[in-house]
């Protein structure tokens, strides 16, 4: 019996069109990735109180009222400290995402319109994301990688 691995034209997910269309500005992003980070409700990053205000601050909008913090939405994520918009990042998630083989630091470099030096390091943080930790981080049963079927 042989398993019939999808191709590449057989994938399901969003265009590029659709993506500008669901994001068509920084506003959008930040509420994509609130809603993504902040599920549960919204929350400081370092003690986990939900007691917060509020502050006229434009990049950095929250403080813990229990540990006097400010934090924003990058606060503890891959984004952390980065001066990048996160419709940049959100576009940079996605190429790394929909390419089969990865993508460089010169497509993100000239796709973007940035640095190759602000590329490298997204692709870093992005790949940093993606990364498994923990004890049992073996993989089991049916895997496919790089569409080839693995296994008996």
């Amino acid at each position: 019996m042989t398993n019939k691995v999808r191709g590449e034209s057989e994938r399901d997910g969003i265009s590029l069109i659709e993506l500008a269309e669901k994001f068509p500005d920084e506003e959008s992003a930040r509420l994509w990735l609130a809603s993504i980070i902040w599920s549960k409700g919204r929350f400081c990053p370092k003690c986990n109180s939900k007691s917060m205000h509020e502050c006229s601050h434009a990049k950095i909008p929250y403080r813990c009222r229990n540990c006097r913090r400010y934090f924003s939405i990058q606060t503890g994520t891959v984004m952390s400290g980065s001066p990048i918009p996160l419709l940049k990042w959100v576009y940079a998630i996605f190429l790394d995402l929909t390419s089969l083989k990865g993508v460089t630091s010169m497509k993100l470099h000239r796709d973007l319109d940035i640095s190759q030096n602000s590329a490298w390091f997204m692709q870093q943080r992005i790949r940093e994301a993606f990364t498994v930790r923990g004890k049992d981080t073996m993989l089991s049963g049916t895997v496919e990688v790089d569409e080839t079927f693995i296994g008996g």
